[in-house]
């Protein structure tokens, strides 16, 4: 039975990504009173954790102070992008406590992981499975049928990051400039990526990548390998079965950490976004497992996830 100290506890799910973060939460009646999306919370990049965090706080305190006047008490479970810096905890917590300072509002529990081992546990609570992440980076994680995990990839643009969205943009800058250079085979691409950079000669490109937050500028020229690949360019359809090829390759070495027990993978993301990577990577599993495509929101399903976990342990 829910008392009046229940009805003033809320449960936050944060997936918090390179590019944006999307957080909702859910009453101790079980009902949506929150859903927003901010900026990009990737811990190792300078300080936009904290801004997006901070920004976040402060559009969820005065609807959680319209809905109680009463003291609040907070429960989150949150995956962040760049966890590997290993200090989560302590800057979420340095946040939340700068946040609520001087409120009636404290923060009971936090549950802080990964955003890609986050969606994993959204898909397979409780089962194995496989789930592949295409963002700005890309990581295929697997989980067994005894809940151990296991990832192939995920190491960071630098080193990896085959068939994400900053690989797709380095292929496209890179055919672009091999194409106006004689270097390579003539693209499409070459008068694409040019006119999305706004620039008339190529030696820009310089400035523009290495002089900036190069990541996401690479990552925004993206889409113009797909979209090239509409007009019938063949060097943009040769990256994208290349960058299909490197996606399916974490998929079939995780499937092996985890003795080929899943059915199915998840492919999560937003290059998935295109359909014709879609279609590349379902062909080449087609024959060993079923493909699906993420449909839920991660961070809706995580503050229900641990709104019910909260629940289960007060009927205990």
């Amino acid at each position: 039975m829910l008392t009046k100290e229940n009805l003033n506890k809320y449960f936050i799910g944060i997936d918090g990504g390179g590019t944006k973060t999307n957080v909702s939460v859910v009453s101790s009646e079980g009902k949506l009173v929150f859903t927003g999306t901010f900026g990009p919370s990737n811990l190792l990049n300078g300080t936009e954790f904290e801004e997006s965090m901070v920004t976040m706080f402060r559009a969820i305190i005065p609807v959680l102070k319209d809905i109680t006047r009463d003291k609040i008490v907070l429960y989150f479970y949150a995956g962040f992008a760049g966890t590997s810096s290993n200090d989560t905890d302590s800057r979420f917590t340095a946040v939340s406590k700068k946040s609520l300072l001087g409120l009636d509002i404290t923060v009971d529990n936090t549950d802080l992981i990964s955003d890609a081992l986050l969606a994993l546990n959204v898909y397979y609570p409780h089962k194995a499975g496989l789930l592949l992440i295409s963002g700005t980076g890309s990581i295929c994680y697997g989980k067994d049928e005894n809940g151990k995990i296991f990832r192939t990839g995920g190491f960071g643009y630098l080193i990896d990051d085959h068939g994400s969205g900053y690989w797709f943009g380095k292929e496209a800058i890179k055919a672009a400039m091999y194409s106006h250079y004689h270097y390579g085979e003539k693209s499409l691409l070459e008068d694409m990526v040019f006119r999305h950079f706004s620039i008339k000669d190529p030696q820009e490109v310089y400035d523009l990548i290495y002089k900036n937050n190069s990541k996401m500028i690479i990552a925004s020229a993206s889409e113009l390998v797909f979209n090239a690949f509409k007009e019938g360019c063949p060097v943009a359809e040769k990256i994208i079965h290349k960058g299909a090829d490197e996606l399916v390759y974490l998929v079939l070495n995780c499937s092996k950490l985890i003795n080929g027990r899943s059915p199915c993978v998840v492919l999560h993301g937003s290059v998935f976004k295109q359909e014709i990577l879609i279609e590349f990577v379902k062909k080449k599993l087609i024959e060993l497992m079923n493909v699906y495509l993420s449909d839920k929101r991660i961070d809706l399903e995580a503050a229900n996830q641990i709104y019910e976990k909260y629940l289960n342990q007060k009927e205990v």
